[in-house]
């Protein structure tokens, strides 16, 4: 009986002994892994960073064009200098309805504009 438990406390020590050998490689993975990831962090830092903050600053300033660019096809009416004459003209004494019917008494199809459109450019541009 006391040689059996000489053989557990032995085989107790040597598996103490090979966890503490483990716990140890485990925490110089472990600190190997956070040295590893921020030197990954810094290069990777370096690469994204380094063209962006090197980059010389732009002298020109942004053109009208850039400045004032919407997307898609301008308004008929801020394009078509005499459609927007016509509704000048009309704009102080009938109502958008009534103007509309005008254009389209006057102008063809493709140059015709309806009352939403007419309240739009008149409410951008009455103020200029």
């Amino acid at each position: 009986m006391a040689e059996e438990v000489t053989n557990s406390t032995a085989s107790l020590d040597a598996v103490r002994q090979a966890l503490r050998e483990t716990g140890e490689l485990l925490y110089a993975a472990n600190r190997a892994h956070d040295r590893a990831s921020a030197a990954f962090e810094r290069t990777v830092q370096t690469i994204v960073k380094a063209p962006f903050e090197a980059a010389p600053e732009c002298s020109v300033q942004p053109t009208d064009h850039r400045r004032n660019h919407r997307p898609g096809r301008p308004p008929k009416i801020e394009s078509d200098f005499e459609l927007q004459a016509f509704i000048r003209a009309r704009i102080d004494r009938l109502t958008f309805m009534q103007i509309t019917a005008e254009v389209a008494a006057t102008f063809p199809p493709d140059r015709r504009v309806g009352k939403s459109a007419i309240h739009a450019w008149w409410q951008r541009t009455q103020n200029r």
